[in-house]
């Protein structure tokens, strides 16, 4: 009977060690609600979904400054009335990507969506680190460059041709 007892116990005991504490993971739905609650939206919000394709505009790429990520916090859980909880669920059905996890703005929401069809594969650090407006700033002028990069070797290729008719 005591044999029993100590293999027992060396399973509990096992079990006990192994158990790892796994960090809380935010749900997208806690993001989401937190935001629309914490900054007031409202329905009409819904209307600038479908809105966010050439934001920022294209044809204005200046860099002034990088955006520093806007902080705000979100409860562990987020309790919302009938119609935050309605317009939270429209949200996520309506901008489902991974990025949408890491909007801490109204503005991250939106962009979301342009900057996951810019580049899905950014690494947590910059998500967490950098305003959405900024990444996606950033992946429209790398895709400037390649096109530039493109017309300058076409460029020269073409003056080697001339060079060599001469």
């Amino acid at each position: 009977m005591l044999i029993g007892m100590d293999l027992l116990q060396n399973i509990k005991s096992d079990r006990i060690r192994q158990r790892k504490k796994q960090p809380y993971k935010r749900e997208v739905f806690n993001t989401i609600s937190g935001i629309v609650k914490g900054y007031g939206l409202s329905e009409d919000f819904l209307e600038l979904l479908g809105k966010t394709e050439d934001y920022p505009s294209r044809k204005s790429m200046e860099f002034t400054a990088v955006k520093a990520k806007k902080k705000f916090e979100f409860a562990p859980f987020c309790l919302v009335s009938k119609e935050e909880y309605r317009l939270a669920m429209t949200i996520a059905g309506q901008i489902n990507n991974p990025y949408l996890q890491f909007a801490r703005s109204p503005e991250e929401m939106l962009l979301s969506a342009p900057l996951y069809a810019a580049n899905p594969s950014l690494g947590l650090d910059d998500l967490l680190r950098y305003d959405f407006e900024t990444l996606l700033l950033c992946q429209r002028a790398k895709e400037e460059l390649a096109g530039l990069e493109k017309r300058v070797k076409q460029l020269q290729t073409f003056i080697s041709n001339v060079e060599e008719s001469v």
